[in-house]
């Protein structure tokens, strides 16, 4: 065959192209490999970062004094701690991680319930950069929603609550005139033999509810409302229910944690520093105002009383009482004097006799929660108590709650300067309410083993159910984006 000798060396021209084409194929293969298998590599750290960070924030406790910075930092570090892990080490080189917490872009900015985390990464390629391509920037983002409890859930009891199952749950005794607003009157026990019914109203008793009173039933066995003829139910009738198991299962609020400096509890200026002592503690015998140190944990080991014309400030602190229990008394103030003030305090008594607000004292509390893990609680005398429940957290809506494990009585003695504003709840406690020539309201639920009313007391419930404890849904963690 003939050939022209113009066209030696065409083979050649073509494979060269080849090869450029090939090594161009290559390169891309490699190179957009690396790209795709960090993006896949970064989002899964984004991932399990924006997961971890999630976890950090519902275990981190939302009642401690400044709890909301500490659920932050928590959040944050966790974060970043699980994408270094992952290899992204946030050196501000080959990657930046942040952690947001609320996000600062897309849909859920500003909302705490969410945590954002953002990846940036760097990709040196090896081929591209024949051409200038020296550095690919992946940029990928995950956001959980991180929802440590909602109070969505209600215990679906009474504004006057017994949970006992047998006997007498709720008593009535005496000149007692109880109204109750917006809900009624529960006993949870079958009792069906009167005089120990399982609702019984004795003396010139008179009665106003709103919906009615409910006595527990068990198949054919159900509860009885005994009462006196001289007492008048006003047009309320009393109606047979499903008995509840004992104890429940739905009344559960976390334990307190409270840990305390092992540095003594001190005094400087008028400023009680925190600390623990165990001690009996003691304050000067130089009446005063005096102020709880801000965002202090104070663990009272042998108790403490404030007995005197003392004026106490205490805000954002808490309190981890033993021994002697917690005695506010005499003239000593809490919150109620001119220029002090009470906010965000949690009373955890953890031994001895528990918190007792009596004599002439005064208190005035917002955002206030008694935890009794052992120990009574007594608001008596003449003392004068403006105390309500937190509006947030973990004990929203919750003033007073007594563990099943505390069977001790929880008593409330009435008079007019008595203003309580949340759920009193005491699993296994006689909860008592008397008065003397008394009329006074709460905005509260009470729900106890047993219920007691008795006196001369004119005594109203206004029960509005936003104001009380609802128990919170499990801690819930959820991929969003």
């Amino acid at each position: 065959m003939y050939h022209k000798k113009s066209e030696k060396g065409q083979a050649l021209v073509i494979i060269a192209l080849a090869v450029v084409g090939l090594v161009a194929f290559t390169a891309l293969a490699i190179d957009g490999g690396m790209v795709l298998s960090d993006r896949r590599h970064a989002q899964n750290a984004a991932d399990t970062a924006a997961f971890a960070a999630a976890l950090a924030k519902i275990r981190t406790p939302d009642y401690a004094p400044s709890s909301p910075a500490a659920q932050r930092q928590a959040a944050i570090d966790a974060g970043e701690e699980r994408a270094a892990s992952n290899g992204y080490d946030n050196n501000g080189t080959t990657n930046v991680v942040e952690v947001h917490m609320p996000p600062i872009s897309g849909t859920y900015v500003g909302n705490d319930d969410y945590i954002q985390v953002i990846i940036t990464s760097h990709v040196r390629m090896m081929f591209a950069r024949i051409v200038g391509w020296q550095v690919v920037t992946n940029k990928v983002e995950a956001v959980t929603r991180a929802h440590s409890g909602s109070s969505d859930t209600a215990t679906g009891l009474a504004a006057i609550s017994a949970l006992a199952q047998t006997g007498t749950g709720v008593f009535m005794n005496g000149n007692v005139k109880l109204t109750v607003i917006n809900s009624g009157v529960f006993s949870n026990s079958n009792s069906g033999t009167c005089p120990a019914g399982s609702i019984v109203a004795v003396g010139n008793g008179n009665f106003d509810v709103t919906t009615n009173y409910t006595v527990g039933s068990v198949g054919a066995a159900s509860g009885t409302f005994c009462s006196t003829p001289a007492t008048n139910l006003n047009g309320d009738s009393w109606v047979p229910g499903v008995q509840m198991p004992y104890p429940p299962t739905n009344i559960n609020p976390p334990v307190p944690s409270i840990t305390c400096s092992p540095d003594p509890i001190t005094i400087t200026d008028n400023v009680i520093n925190p600390g623990t002592d165990t001690g009996l503690f003691s304050l000067p015998s130089t009446y005063g105002a005096y102020t709880f140190a801000e965002n202090g944990n104070f663990c009272f080991d042998a108790g403490v009383t404030l007995n005197g014309d003392y004026d106490f400030t205490a805000n954002d602190v808490n309190f981890r009482i033993g021994g002697s229990g917690f005695t506010l008394n005499g003239s000593a103030s809490l919150g109620s004097a001119p220029s002090t003030s009470c906010n965000n305090v949690l009373f955890h008594s953890v031994a001895g006799p528990g918190v007792d607000f009596l004599g002439n004292s005064t208190s005035k509390c917002s955002n206030v929660t008694f935890y009794m893990s052992e120990g009574t609680t007594d608001f008596g005398g003449v003392a004068e108590n403006t105390l309500s429940a937190p509006t947030s957290g973990d004990y929203k809506g919750l003033l007073i709650y007594l563990p099943f494990e505390n069977d001790t009585p929880l008593n409330i003695q009435g008079n007019s300067n008595q203003h309580y504003t949340g759920s009193i709840i005491g699993i296994s406690s006689d909860i008592t309410v008397a008065g003397n020539n008394t009329s006074f309201s709460v905005n509260s639920q009470f729900v106890g083993y047993t219920f007691t009313v008795s006196g001369n007391i004119d005594f109203t419930v206004n029960y509005d159910p936003a104001l009380q404890y609802l128990p919170p849904e499990g801690p819930a963690i959820e991929l969003i984006e």
